[in-house]
């Protein structure tokens, strides 16, 4: 009986142990499962999205983008306003603290103003030079358009890459230099300026070295891609691309160029000085608009219209928040489009993947 009875209590402690080992075990399973990092990686896509008029569409909500990478149509799982007009966000911020507890707030600090680089493509060919100086009033009432916070630099392209001025606020220092970049002025070293600063970055060797204006605008892009944000590039020049008896090509730098701009987060708009309807380099120039998310406009008829178009379309932009596991493995271009609504997505070309 007693051995029995012992064998009974040494059973039951034996399943009991089972048991609670086995619990042990399922909740250091749990606990494995809870205590991993949990990592999603999200990529943030910059688009403007403006009517014929060039006004920006505001209101826009994430359902009403059609995004694909290849074939598959990727969700868009948050969407940012930046600029002028209501800014919304459908991401939910994070609670102050002391929110719950009646102590002060400080205020979120501003935003950063806009980036903007003015290129100017010189030329003292008269179809040419007559457009950058029928172009100068307008484009002071360009640099009118820009916030306080807004910082604008201008660098030119004639025998080669140079800086007239950098990042600055100061309009009447920036329309001294868009004057001196249209004509063949001396140059003369132009110190970087406040923290945000085109100068620092800028490889003068590489400058002076640039033989065609494709050369510069890369140049260019690689001294913009230190700086945060999305930046702003106005090209007002004559045309891209090299003539010959087959048509127009583009040169071998042009694509290192927009990859420069690409990786610089940088859209070019172009204003067309030449004075003429139409000419067989516009295509160079409609071709870097597009493919960096920017704009092209012809300058000979109706400048005024195309700088007040520029101006509104430049005011602001969405920024579309992907989760980058949703692409395919092998990944592919990316494509942006309005669902069930009206408008002109500006968005750079791109091949995207994991």
């Amino acid at each position: 009986m007693l051995r029995g009875a012992i064998g009974l209590v040494l059973g039951g402690l034996l399943l009991s142990g089972a048991a609670g080992g086995q619990e042990t075990r399922d909740r250091d399973k749990k606990d494995k499962v809870f205590r991993g990092e949990i990592t999603v990686s999200l990529m943030p896509v910059a688009v403007r999205v403006v009517d014929d008029a060039g006004h920006p569409i505001l209101g826009l909500k994430p359902e009403d983008f059609r995004v694909r990478v290849g074939r598959r149509e990727i969700p868009v799982v948050g969407l940012d306003w930046i600029g002028d007009g209501e800014a919304e966000s459908s991401i939910p911020l994070p609670v102050p603290a002391g929110a719950d507890s009646g102590e002060a707030i400080e205020p979120p600090p501003p935003l950063p103003g806009r980036l903007v680089v003015f290129f100017v493509q010189a030329d003292l060919n008269p179809t040419r030079i007559s457009g950058q100086l029928r172009m100068r009033p307008y484009t002071r009432e360009l640099l009118g358009t820009l916030k306080p916070r807004d910082r604008a630099a201008v660098v030119s392209f004639d025998s080669h890459l140079k800086l007239w001025q950098d990042f600055t606020a100061d309009r009447a220092a920036l329309h001294a230099a868009l004057d001196e970049a249209m004509l063949y002025s001396h140059e003369h070293a132009v110190a970087p300026g406040d923290s945000v600063s085109l100068a620092e970055h800028l490889d003068r060797e590489a400058a002076f070295r640039a033989a065609s204006a494709e050369r510069s605008l890369e140049i260019v892009g690689r001294a913009l891609q230190p700086l945060p944000g999305e930046k702003t590039l106005i090209f007002l020049g004559y045309g891209l691309g090299r003539y010959g008896s087959d048509g127009v090509h583009m040169t071998p730098d042009y694509k290192p160029a927009i990859q420069a701009l690409g990786e610089a987060h940088a859209a070019v708009f172009v204003l067309d000085v030449t004075s003429a309807d139409a000419h067989s380099l516009e295509i160079g120039l409609e071709s870097v608009a597009e493919a960096t998310g920017g704009l092209y406009f012809k300058t000979f008829r109706l400048p005024e219209l195309a700088t007040d178009v520029l101006a509104r379309a430049i005011s602001g932009h969405y920024v579309l928040t992907l989760d980058r596991s949703q692409l395919p493995e092998r990944g592919g271009d990316l494509t942006i489009e309005l669902r069930k609504k009206r408008g002109n997505v500006l968005a750079r070309a791109a091949a995207v993947s994991r």
